[in-house]
């Protein structure tokens, strides 16, 4: 048994870092996306638009499609569909096609993410969660890396869909050991879930996924066209943003470090972002690199340890379905903040990045602490 568990795991993995990829590229390639297609510098928030609602769309549907094609053949359905929409993007002609392949990504990265949230729940091992999930940070390190050093925009999408198709071998081969589909929960409690937690509990994913998307995807063109740093020391940035992130997940695995988490709380860890993102503004050169990497370490813990402890927020018998509505407040924070960015990013310049993803802490600290106080 624990020879299969190890080879779900590894097929997981490998394919929550696969779909990381291209969409931590896209606020790196843009400039050169841009000038292909003859688009602003904000519709990079509309090709966020796009990616997100198509995620979402596709973010709530792992449960009836493992139910009725199980969890290995929607897996490797959702690989090949990902190496497809990788391609597509890569061979683009026109923005439309463009814009068609985004949505592609998105549409079957909401499907790898929800059998994967299932996969989790099956296993019910916090370790195997922390190593899936880590595996996420490190395709989002290595794409901005992989931009930065290879000739071209489009090559970054053909190596992307290379790693897809190591994904689809892995799970491919583990096909025969795949678990069966998670079975619904009973609710013991009656009634509604508290609706003071429910609410914040939303808000703060709302607020820190929102954070991570918008960082990830528009820090490239803040430092970029904003502080008019090198391509090279702002692709770097970004990767070390996502690496902070990649970072602070796995250790997640050690129970040292969950202890120490506990003791400092995960406040001053929300704070300590945001000081690594407001460095940002004034870190000279290759200390900006610094700068977003504390800034991704220290948020890191904050959305995987909020999703653990929801039933001491809501109750076990309503954890589930808070679970579920925690995922769709997440989606609509990684669509509209970086969305709205773009709109002003159009009208102000790309200062506005810094100061939005400010503003979003100063929502989100607070709700945070009430969630601390409801656990």
């Amino acid at each position: 048994m624990a020879v299969r568990s190890k080879r779900v795991v590894r097929s997981c993995s490998v394919t929550f870092l696969s779909f990381a990829m291209p969409v931590s590229m896209l606020g790196v390639m843009w400039p050169d996306v841009r000038e292909r297609f003859g688009q602003s510098l904000g519709t990079l928030g509309v090709v966020s638009l796009v990616y997100g609602l198509s995620r979402m769309s596709t973010s709530g549907s792992g449960r009836l499609a493992t139910r009725r094609f199980g969890i290995g053949a929607c897996f490797i359905a959702a690989i090949v569909g990902l190496i497809a929409a990788d391609l597509v993007v890569a061979g683009a002609s026109s923005w439309p096609m463009f814009l068609l392949g985004v949505s592609g990504i998105g549409v079957v990265s909401g499907l790898l993410d929800s059998v994967g949230a299932g996969v989790v729940a099956t296993l019910g091992n916090v370790g195997d969660a922390g190593l899936i999930h880590g595996f996420y940070g490190v395709g989002a390190t290595i794409g901005p890396l992989v931009v930065a050093l290879v000739p071209d925009w489009r090559w970054s999408l053909i190596v992307a869909a290379s790693f897809a198709t190591v994904a689809l071998v892995v799970a491919l081969r583990a096909r025969t050991v795949w678990p069966a589909p998670p079975a619904d929960a009973e609710h013991s409690d009656s009634g509604r879930p508290p609706t003071k937690a429910t609410l914040v509990s939303l808000a703060v994913f709302c607020a820190f996924v929102a954070l991570e998307v918008t960082i990830g995807s528009w820090l490239f063109i803040y430092l970029d066209e904003g502080r008019q740093l090198s391509e090279g020391i702002a692709a770097v940035a970004v990767s070390g943003f996502w690496g902070g992130t990649m970072t602070g997940r796995l250790l997640l695995g050690s129970p040292r470090v969950r202890d120490t988490i506990d003791r400092v709380g995960l406040v001053p860890c929300a704070v300590v972002s945001a000081i690594g993102v407001a460095l940002v503004t004034v870190a000279p050169s290759t200390l900006v690199i610094a700068a977003t990497s504390l800034a991704g370490l220290a948020i890191a813990p904050l959305i995987p340890t909020l999703s653990a402890r929801t039933a001491q927020r809501v109750g076990v018998g309503h954890a589930q379905r808070v679970s579920g509505w925690q995922l769709l407040a997440a989606n609509v924070g990684a669509i509209s903040v970086p969305s709205l960015t773009g709109l002003v990013v159009d009208q102000t310049g790309p200062d506005a990045v810094i100061v939005i993803a400010l503003l979003v802490f100063v929502v989100g600290i607070p709700a945070l602490l009430t969630a601390r106080n409801l656990s």
